[in-house]
């Protein structure tokens, strides 16, 4: 054969071996990005999800309201599951016999964030251990509390929450076995 046939062939069989390539690669490249719709039918040996019991509670979020309805308080409260007991904002705070019982009068926060002047009954004192660690005698009352459709009475501790951002703090001696607490939801019992 001529060399110069020759170096001519061998030049077109690899310019076909490159169009074969890049024409496969072409290819391979459109079948992997078509999206393809697989339908899964139902598998008939699979069970039905069965949720238990104790998980069938009101979801609630980081931020909820809060009722008080001896004092007809409706406020926002933060949801604290670390928190033992409930804490409300109070300052101003008196304690006052009468008729041989003893009162608690504080001032707390309404609705619109102005103070006003509420009553109730001393039960005692305990020590709190604060978010910084350091231990606090804090006055102990019992109220009733609401949120959502549950109503309980409850021990509240009285705190000066006025640096805080929320003038209450729904603990874990309300919230357990009665809520689940989903902290990427505020308000999820509605406003």
């Amino acid at each position: 054969m001529n060399p110069v046939l020759e170096r001519t062939c061998k030049k077109a069989m690899r310019h076909r071996l490159i169009l074969l390539f890049l024409a496969s690669l072409f290819f391979l490249s459109a079948c992997l990005s078509r999206q393809t719709v697989v339908e899964k039918k139902p598998d008939p040996h699979s069970k039905p999800i069965i949720i238990p019991p104790q998980y069938l509670k009101p979801i609630i979020g980081r931020v909820e309201w809060i009722e008080i309805p001896n004092w007809k308080l409706r406020i926002r409260a933060r949801i604290d599951s670390g928190a033992k007991t409930c804490s409300i904002h109070a300052v101003n705070v008196e304690k006052k016999v009468e008729n041989g019982e003893t009162y608690v009068y504080f001032d707390t926060f309404n609705n619109e964030g102005k103070l006003f002047r509420v009553k109730s009954k001393y039960l005692n004192e305990t020590k709190v251990v604060g978010t910084c660690g350091e231990a606090e005698t804090r006055i102990v009352i019992r109220e009733t509390l609401k949120l959502g459709k549950v109503s309980e009475e409850v021990n509240l501790t009285l705190n000066d929450r006025t640096n805080l951002t929320y003038p209450f703090l729904v603990g874990r001696n309300f919230l357990m076995g009665k809520f689940l607490v989903d902290v990427s939801l505020s308000h999820a019992l509605g406003d």
